[in-house]
């Protein structure tokens, strides 16, 4: 009972299962790791790697709580360079699953194998095995059901699985990492010469090509930064990483300074995204601070923001200073310029003309680029206009049912990471039925074959890899299919804030957004509009 109590610590699901395994082999030296999972890791977990292996007795002495070969002494907490060290892992693993340990040092004529059940040893015995270590993980929390029933489905628990191993992934670019699951290779990549080689591997040559350089060293620390461009904003924070040593952390409270740098280019809702390599003096930072190791501590966390934010300052072009050491001039873009004023609008909304005189409304104009002002018998009202049209072109086909497409006399090619990528074959009859026709090419690309018809012109010009990433983001945070899917569509075909619209395409607008059936909010659940009142607006000015 103790040790299915302290389990929870640092198992939770398969996510978290997978996570301390990779570590372990990690801190093992492998440079080269294979994981295999069905089911999402609920039937089976198995991670082959080829690091330094165990004897029999380390086997043992392993599976038992609160042991670990990777510190020795009480100093060794305040310089720890691992992974892991708190000699839990493995013990709670066992006393929640069926796991099967095999494992063979350099130097052994031969591999021993431990087969556990409920912490207790079931198997011990000799079997064959090249020098490294294997760890199976069967039936999670077949033995705590009340655990068991708090899993989500396995398609759900394998998008946590893979966007886990993604990062872990990230962080160690010198280790060669294989990932099947269901029986399919979803990544084969060998070992990188450089994080930036890595990111693209992951996310795809193109993606990697439009990131900017950072690097800075500063006492104690060591930055190696890729910031990517305004352009490539997401509309979660899924691709913000931070990488500590080799080791995966949450930026959290550190990313504010980056945010804030960003905030002028990016549209709203929108954030950055960013792979931030630091090396810091283990005496510097306490990662001994969370059960599983996902958050950091350091002895001046203001310090640790503001060489981030430094950091993105230099990337888009803040930096009046010459370039850091090792850091090229050319990886630094210039920041996109205002829109213009006088620019030709990108969408021509039609409408049915209607007599102003037959409204119980009159569009005074467009202030800001961004803002319509209406006013009525009753109130004044500022009108959002992206948000307006979002909900406009959301209600339009918000059942996905029959929306005519536009085919592509040639087909657009889109890269995403193998987890996203994985989440979007599931989805890809439900994405036809709205209008997207996307077909896989390859492990983690995919052939963009047509799109919506109303939205394929404009949406042509703004890009396709947005929309599309967009989707496959909130289909790793396991959100209703159908709807979100639609809502990262039309967010993405939407009227954008400072584009200029004629005078017939704000009315038209405004007439549409007033005919919706739910106008108040977007399909996000953002207001569209803020009233006030004559009334109101008489009392504020004295009258």
């Amino acid at each position: 009972m103790i040790r299915k109590i302290a389990a929870g610590e640092v198992v939770d699901r398969p996510a978290s299962v997978a996570k301390e395994i990779v570590e372990n082999a990690l801190d093992a030296g492998a440079r080269r790791i294979r994981i295999e999972v069905a089911e999402g890791g609920i039937a089976r977990l198995r991670v082959d790697d080829d690091g330094v292996g165990m004897t029999p007795d380390e086997m043992r002495l392993a599976l038992e709580r609160h042991t670990t070969s990777k510190l020795s002494t009480e100093e060794d907490l305040r310089h720890i360079r691992t992974l892991g060290f708190r000699g839990e892992a493995l013990a709670a693993i066992c006393s929640v699953a069926r796991v099967t340990l095999t494992s063979r040092p350099e130097g052994s004529e031969g591999g021993h194998e431990v087969g556990v059940e409920e912490g207790v040893v079931t198997v011990d015995q000799p079997a064959p095995r090249p020098v490294g270590t294997t760890v199976e993980v069967r039936d999670l929390f077949w033995n705590v059901p009340a655990r068991r029933q708090f899993l989500d489905a396995p398609p759900v628990e394998r998008r946590r699985l893979l966007s886990t191993l993604r990062r872990i992934v990230l962080a160690r670019p010198a280790t060669a990492f294989t990932i099947r699951s269901e029986g399919r290779d979803l990544l084969d990549v060998p070992p990188a010469e450089n994080p930036l080689v890595r990111i693209g591997q992951v996310y795809g040559e193109a993606f990697a090509s439009q990131l900017a350089a950072v690097e800075m060293e500063e006492p104690g620390f060591r930055l190696q930064a890729w910031f990517g461009p305004p352009i490539l904003a997401r509309p979660t924070r899924v691709d913000q990483h931070l990488f500590l040593s080799g080791r995966t952390v949450r930026p959290g409270v550190l990313a504010l300074g980056i945010a804030q740098v960003y905030a002028r280019y990016l549209p709203r809702g929108g954030h950055a995204a960013f792979f931030l390599y630091l090396d810091a003096d283990p005496q510097l930072a306490d990662v001994n601070v969370h059960p599983r190791k996902e958050e950091v501590r350091f002895r001046s966390d203001k310090a640790v923001m503001d060489l981030l934010r430094r950091a993105a300052l230099r990337a888009l072009g803040g930096q009046t200073a010459a370039p850091a050491p090792g850091e090229s001039a050319a990886a630094v873009w210039s920041p996109p310029p205002p829109f213009s004023a006088g620019s030709e609008p990108m969408l021509l909304l039609e409408s049915a003309p209607v007599s102003s005189i037959t409204r119980p409304w009159r569009l005074v104009g467009q202030v800001q680029g961004s803002y319509l002002i209406v006013e009525s018998e009753s109130d004044l009202e500022i009108v959002d206009q992206h948000a307006a049209h979002e909900r406009v072109l959301f209600e339009q086909s918000r059942d996905g049912t029959g929306l005519p497409t536009q085919e592509f006399l040639v087909p657009v090619q889109i890269e995403v990471p193998f987890d996203r990528a994985e989440a979007l074959r599931k989805v890809l009859p439900l994405l036809q039925s709205l209008g997207v026709h996307l077909e896989p090419f390859g492990e983690r690309t995919f052939l963009l074959r047509g799109w919506p018809a109303p939205l394929a012109e404009r949406q042509s010009r703004l890009g396709f890899q947005e929309p599309i990433a967009a989707v496959a983001e909130q289909l790793l945070e396991g959100e209703p299919v159908l709807v979100e899917l639609w809502r990262e569509v039309a967010c993405a075909a939407a009227i954008r804030a400072g584009e200029t619209l004629s005078h017939e395409e704000q009315e038209a607008l405004v007439e549409r957004w007033k005919g919706t059936t739910e106008p108040a909010r977007c399909p996000h659940g953002r207001p569209v509009a803020v009233r006030l009142s004559w009334d109101d607006l008489a009392r504020k000015l004295g009258r």
